[in-house]
């Protein structure tokens, strides 16, 4: 591969200057913070509502559902609403719900605020990848830090809440994240409007080369790099989105049972179990950091989607390995887990936009996301029936995600194939390969 199209891989041709996108990555920080307090305090709200883990499931299911179903609205019209001010409102809505979650009379109220919480956090993933995919043009790297950052709000959310909750109660947490999601609302107001220049000249190029696809002309050489997309290839993103949403379904299963696993089947540190659970949480999901910095720098590669491939299938052997073990052993396997699942991310994300045209690209990040966490969402309902028929084993979740992710892996050695069929084929056009 030469230097210049490895330069190239992962960008769309006429990207403009990228300005700074700290407060979006803070952002979706935040986001996975608001989120991730609900797990942080699970056994202090079965205890507060003498309630079992399927119930508590459900409503969280029900809440991760309106998450996930938000995106694919929020994916129609960011093509006519600036991607940056509906980053703003999620953080503003978000504050406004763990508020009153914080607030909440009763068990109802409580329920009623986490699915407005859901609903209020949805539109952001599609907002936020839609963003920096434009003004970056669709570089895996940035995509790579947008999850790193994330995945700093991942771990901080269970010591966040548990320290919290412990200090003084379970709604200390909900109501300090919303003054957080204020205050990066406000940074965010000091950021330029990040319009793309070249949207629009590219919007009509994609649909240009596309029809000249269609009709069989041969690329026009002006010199610069043809877009890496210029027609959706609808059978690559079908098993892209099947592939998200097994995803999506492991990260719901895995992020709302792991303190609670972890406090259960570990001993390695002498505090309460909610602060315990808390704790581990929190340097698993750190492992997921350094996972997300590596997925960056694989998403670009000419073989990306081989090595996801064999990523997806050694998160199954983990996942089950998971089922068997316990105390030290029980963190070494779920931090393997979390470094390998969160280097799929960012992959994901970058095949997302590699296989939609420009002109289609908040759509699929829109469905994407609507899938994976719309679909995936089940995953907290179907582990809190599995933990409670199994008399509060929470192991066994593992087992099924484990199930889940081999079917992931199926579909992702069929994307492999597929892809390298492209490569050949644009090869033997004399185009750029995808």
């Amino acid at each position: 591969m030469s230097a210049d199209h490895s330069a190239s891989v992962g960008r769309d041709a006429g990207a403009p200057t990228v300005p700074s996108l700290l407060p979006v990555y803070l952002a979706h920080a935040t986001t996975h913070l608001y989120i991730g307090l609900f797990p942080a305090v699970l056994f202090m709200l079965r205890e507060e509502f003498s309630a079992s883990y399927g119930t508590l499931g459900a409503v969280f299911t029900a809440a991760m559902l309106a998450y996930g179903l938000l995106a694919l609205p929020t994916g129609l019209i960011l093509n006519r609403v600036s991607p940056l001010l509906v980053v703003r409102l999620v953080l503003v809505g978000g504050a406004a719900a763990c508020l009153a979650i914080a607030l909440a009379p009763n068990e109802t109220a409580f329920a009623v605020a986490l699915v407005a919480l859901g609903m209020a956090c949805g539109p952001y993933h599609t907002a936020g990848l839609t963003l920096i995919s434009r003004v970056s043009g669709n570089d895996a790297k940035r995509l790579g830090h947008h999850g790193m950052v994330g995945n700093l709000g991942l771990a901080l959310a269970p010591t966040f809440g548990a320290l919290l909750a412990w200090s003084v109660s379970w709604r200390l947490p909900f109501a300090a994240a919303a003054v957080v999601g204020l205050g990066v609302a406000a940074l965010s107001l000091r950021m330029p409007r990040l319009v793309d220049p070249g949207l629009a000249t590219r919007l009509e190029g994609d649909r240009t080369a596309g029809a000249a696809a269609t009709r069989g002309d041969a690329p026009a050489r002006t010199g610069k790099a043809p877009p890496q997309a210029p027609s959706t290839n609808l059978t690559a993103l079908v098993l892209v989105y099947a592939i998200t949403i097994a995803l999506g379904f492991i990260y719901r299963g895995f992020a709302t049972y792991l303190p609670a696993l972890a406090a259960a089947r570990t001993g390695v540190l002498p505090a309460t179990a909610v602060l315990r659970g808390g704790i581990l949480a929190s340097i698993v999901y750190l492992a997921g950091f350094f996972g997300q910095w590596w997925g960056g720098h694989l998403g670009g590669r000419r073989h990306a989607e081989t090595f996801y491939a064999v990523l997806l299938g050694v998160t199954a052997l983990l996942l089950a390995a998971t089922f068997f073990a316990v105390e030290w052993w029980l963190l070494v396997f779920l931090a393997a887990t979390s470094f390998i699942h969160f280097t799929t991310q960012p992959m994901d994300n970058t095949f997302t936009g590699r296989y939609t045209s420009l002109g289609h690209r908040s759509l699929g990040y829109g469905t994407s996301f609507a899938l994976s966490f719309g679909l995936g969402s089940f995953a907290a309902l179907a582990g809190g029936v599995i933990a409670d028929a199994a008399g509060d084993r929470l192991q066994y979740v593992w087992l099924m995600l484990a199930a889940v992710a081999v079917l992931a892996t199926v579909c992702a050695v069929f994307l492999a194939l597929l892809a390298r069929r492209l490569r050949r084929r644009a090869g033997a056009n004399g185009r750029r390969p995808p």
